[in-house]
C-alpha cells in the first residue's frame, strides 16, 4: 500500500547525506512524530568506487583548512572533531577512526592555523626538528577514517534509530520536482514531502530546480599503499592556503588497518575520472621527501660500486641518501590501488541554508535545505554541518 503521510527526504548517501539522516533521526521532534523518512541516492557506500562519490575515495583525516576569521567552518570543524574523538575514544579502531600524532610541514609560510592550537599535544616544532627546507612545523593529536567502515557504521545507525523504518533508494533523481512522478510515488508514497535536505555534493552542478553553476569538481588523485609500520600522519603545504584550500599539499594518512593514503592533488575543474601514471611517479616522490620511513633501508638495495681485483665493493645503507636517484620501485611494490575522486567544490564555500519553498502539490509546500559544496572538507566538517542542516529543518518545521 502506498503511504498518504508527508515524508521527509534526504538527497545523497556520502558522508553529509548520512550524518544528516543520523542527526535528523536523534532529534527530539522525529523521536516524538516518527515521521516517513527516505534517503535517495546515485550512490551508496558499499557500491563499486566512483569518482563522483567521493566519500569513500577521500583521504579521509581530520585536518581543518578553516581560516583564522572563518568562525563558521572553524565550527563545522571544532564540533566534527570533538564528537569523532569521542568515538574512537568510546569504540576505538573498530569504529574506523585512528587517533595519531599529526605533524604539519610548511614551506614557503612561517605561521600555522589557530585552529590547530586546539587539538591535544599541539607543539611547534623547534628548528632541529624539522626537515631541510621547511620554514614552520607544527605537531598535534588528530585523527583519520578508514570511509567504508565509518559510512557502514553511519549505515547501521540509520537503520537502529529508525527501527529499520528509513528506506534507502538507489534512485537518480533528475530534478526536485521529479519527486512528484510516478515512480517516486512507488518509493516514498502519494503525499509530496514536507521537507527535502540536499546533499548532493558534485550532483548539485546538474540536479534539476537547484543547478548550482558555482559548484565545480577538484580532481584528486591518491595512491594507497599497504604500509601498516606507519602510523604517524604528514602533511606538507607549499604556499598560502588562500584562506582555504590553495597551495600545494602533499599527505600521508595511514589507516587503522594497515593501509596508508598517500597524496595529493588539486585540479580545479577536471573531470578525468582515472588515475594518470605521471601524477602517481609525481606523489610517490614527494611523500618520500616528507615521510621516508614509507621505504624503509631493507626495501632498498644500494647500486654495486667499483670492481677492484676481481671484488665487488658497495655502499653502505646509510649511504643511500647520497644516491642521486632513488628507485622508486620498493614503494610501489606497496601499492594496492590508485584512486581519483572529484572533491564537490563550491564558489564560495558550502552552501548550508534554506532555501525556496519547493511547490508539487499547491498548498502544500516543501521545506528545502541545502547541504552541499563541502569541497575537501566533507569528512572534517560532516557533524558540523548536519547539526546545523537539521537545525535550520526544524526551525522551519516547527514554526
Amino acid at each position: 500500500m502506498i503511504s498518504s503521510e508527508r515524508p521527509y527526504i534526504i538527497l545523497g548517501a556520502g558522508v553529509i547525506g548520512l550524518t544528516t539522516a543520523v542527526r535528523l533521526l536523534e532529534s527530539p521532534y522525529y523521536q516524538s512524530t516518527k515521521p516517513s523518512v527516505h534517503i535517495i541516492a546515485d550512490h551508496l557506500p558499499n557500491d563499486p568506487l566512483d569518482a563522483r562519490y567521493a566519500s569513500t575515495i577521500a583521504g579521509a583525516h581530520h585536518l581543518s583548512f578553516a581560516d583564522d576569521i572563518d568562525e563558521r567552518q572553524r565550527g563545522w570543524d571544532r564540533k566534527t572533531f570533538q564528537i569523532m574523538y569521542e568515538e574512537w575514544r568510546e569504540i576505538g579502531e573498530s569504529s574506523g577512526l585512528m587517533a595519531l600524532k599529526q605533524t604539519e610541514l610548511f614551506v614557503g609560510e612561517t605561521k600555522h592555523l589557530k585552529i590547530y592550537e586546539e587539538h591535544p599535544d599541539f607543539a611547534v616544532l623547534d628548528e632541529r626538528e624539522r626537515p631541510k627546507d621547511v620554514d614552520h612545523s607544527v605537531s598535534f593529536t588528530s585523527l583519520t577514517m578508514t570511509p567504508l567502515i565509518y559510512l557502514n557504521r553511519l549505515l547501521k545507525r540509520i537503520d537502529d534509530l529508525s527501527n529499520h523504518q528509513v528506506k534507502i533508494h538507489r534512485h537518480h533523481l533528475p530534478s526536485l520536482s521529479a519527486l512528484s512522478h510516478p515512480s517516486i510515488h512507488a518509493m516514498i508514497g502519494t503525499a509530496p514531502p514536507l521537507a527535502i535536505i540536499v546533499c548532493t555534493g558534485i550532483g548539485a552542478l546538474t540536479l534539476g530546480d537547484v543547478e548550482d553553476k558555482t559548484v565545480y569538481p577538484t580532481r584528486g588523485q591518491v595512491v594507497k599503499v599497504r604500509a601498516p609500520w606507519i602510523r604517524a600522519g604528514y602533511t606538507r603545504q607549499v604556499g598560502s592556503l588562500t584562506g582555504s584550500e590553495g597551495g600545494e599539499r602533499t599527505y600521508v594518512i595511514p589507516r587503522p588497518d594497515g593501509e596508508v593514503i598517500l597524496g595529493g592533488t588539486r585540479e580545479v575543474g577536471d573531470w578525468y575520472p582515472y588515475p594518470r601514471e605521471g601524477t602517481t611517479s609525481d606523489i610517490l616522490k614527494r611523500v618520500l621527501e616528507i615521510c621516508p620511513d614509507l621505504c624503509p633501508s631493507h626495501m632498498v638495495a644500494p647500486p654495486l660500486t667499483n670492481q677492484k681485483n676481481g671484488s665487488i665493493e658497495t655502499l653502505k645503507l646509510g649511504d643511500v641518501d647520497s644516491i642521486e636517484v632513488i628507485d622508486h620501485s620498493p614503494l610501489r611494490s606497496l601499492i594496492v590501488d590508485t584512486l581519483v575522486g572529484f572533491r564537490p567544490s563550491r564558489e564560495g564555500g558550502t552552501r548550508l541554508e534554506r532555501g525556496q519553498d519547493l511547490i508539487l502539490v499547491e498548498e502544500q509546500p516543501t521545506a528545502v535545505v541545502y547541504n552541499y559544496g563541502h569541497g575537501g572538507a566533507g569528512w572534517q566538517s560532516c557533524w558540523g554541518t548536519a547539526e546545523d542542516a537539521v537545525a535550520l529543518l526544524l526551525a522551519t518545521i516547527e514554526t
